[in-house]
C-alpha cells in the first residue's frame, strides 16, 4: 500500500514538473517572439533584392497587424510594438518597385474581418495512418498547380470592386472539393482567404461559404500534418510544407495549427541559420499571427 502511494506521489510530482517545464518554455516563447520577428526582418535588407515570396510575406504580415488593430484595443506596449513593426515592414517594401501581381495583394479593396482563435473546430482525431503509408505518392497530387494558382491569385488581386467578376477558372479552383494534398491544398486555402478578405467577397458568396470551405480543407490538412509527424523523417523531409500548412490554416485562427507547440517547434528549426528563405518568409507570417492571437 505504501509503495502504491509512493508511486502515485512520484507520478503527480513528475506531472507537475512536466507542466512547469512546458509553462516555462511557453513563457520563453512569448518573450522571444518579437525578437524572432525582428531577427527575420533584419535579414531582409534594403541592400538586397527581395524576392516575391518575401514581399508577399511582408504584405500579409502588415495586413494581419492592421486587421488586429481595427478590431482590438491593444495595450500601450502592444500598440508601440505593432506600429514599430509596421514602420519597419513599410521601410523594407519601400525599397522595392512593386511590379509583380502578387506584390499587390492585400493592398486595395481589402475587407477587414474580426480575427478570432478557434478551439476544437477541426477533427483532430481523424484517421491518418493510411494516409501516412501513401503520403509520398500522394503529396504532389491535386489542383491547383503552380500556374493555375498564380493565375487565380492574379484574378483576385485585380478584381474590380465595381462589378466583382471573377473568372470561371478561378471559381472552379476555389470551389473544387476533389482530393488534393501538399502545396496544392494549401494554395487553395490561401486563395480562399484572399478572396474572403476582398470587398467583393459578400457579393460573390455568403460569408459562411468561405468559412466552410476553409474549414473543410484545414480538416484534411490537419490529417496531413498528423501523417507527417508520424513519419520517421517527416518533419525533416516536409518541414517547409508543414510550416506552410500551419501558417495558412493558422490565418483562420484554428488552434490546431496556431498554438505554442508549433511556435516552439518552429523556434527549434531556426537554430540552423542556413534555413531556406521560403521557410523564413513563412515563419515571419506565422510568428506575427502568433504574436497577435496567442498573447
Amino acid at each position: 500500500m505504501l509503495n502504491c502511494l509512493k508511486i502515485v506521489t512520484l507520478a503527480a510530482i513528475c506531472g507537475a514538473l512536466n507542466q512547469l517545464q512546458v509553462a516555462e518554455s511557453t513563457d520563453r516563447s512569448v518573450q522571444q517572439l518579437p525578437q524572432r520577428i525582428y531577427g527575420l526582418l533584419n535579414e531582409l535588407s534594403c541592400g538586397l533584392e527581395l524576392n516575391a515570396s518575401a514581399k508577399f510575406a511582408l504584405l500579409l504580415a502588415e495586413f494581419l497587424i492592421k486587421q488586429k488593430l481595427r478590431y482590438a484595443t491593444p495595450t500601450r506596449y502592444e500598440r508601440q510594438l505593432y506600429y514599430h513593426l509596421l514602420h519597419r515592414m513599410e521601410q523594407l517594401l519601400s525599397c522595392e518597385s512593386q511590379a509583380e501581381i502578387s506584390e499587390l495583394a492585400f493592398q486595395r479593396n481589402v475587407l477587414l474581418l474580426p480575427p478570432s482563435l478557434k478551439y476544437g473546430a477541426l477533427n483532430a482525431n481523424a484517421e491518418y495512418e493510411q494516409l501516412a503509408l501513401n503520403y509520398e505518392s500522394l503529396v504532389e497530387k491535386g489542383a491547383p498547380n503552380a500556374t493555375q494558382s498564380d493565375l487565380c491569385m492574379r484574378d483576385i488581386v485585380t478584381l474590380d470592386a465595381r462589378d466583382c467578376k471573377l473568372s470561371l477558372d478561378c471559381l472552379d479552383i476555389l470551389t473544387n472539393e476533389a482530393p488534393a494534398y501538399g502545396y496544392q491544398r494549401t494554395h487553395q486555402v490561401l486563395l480562399l482567404y484572399m478572396l474572403q478578405h476582398h470587398r467583393c467577397a459578400p457579393r460573390l458568396s455568403p460569408t459562411q461559404l468561405y468559412e466552410e470551405l476553409i474549414k473543410m480543407h484545414c480538416d484534411e490538412i490537419l490529417s496531413e500534418q498528423n501523417a507527417i509527424r508520424s513519419l520517421a523523417l517527416g518533419l525533416g523531409k516536409y518541414q517547409d510544407l508543414y510550416l506552410e500548412q500551419a501558417t495558412i490554416c493558422g490565418l483562420s485562427g484554428y488552434n490546431e495549427f496556431l498554438n505554442w507547440r508549433n511556435v516552439m517547434e518552429i523556434d527549434s528549426w531556426h537554430a540552423n541559420e542556413s534555413k531556406e528563405q521560403h521557410i523564413k518568409d513563412l515563419s515571419l507570417v506565422f510568428y506575427i499571427n502568433a504574436l497577435l492571437m496567442l498573447r
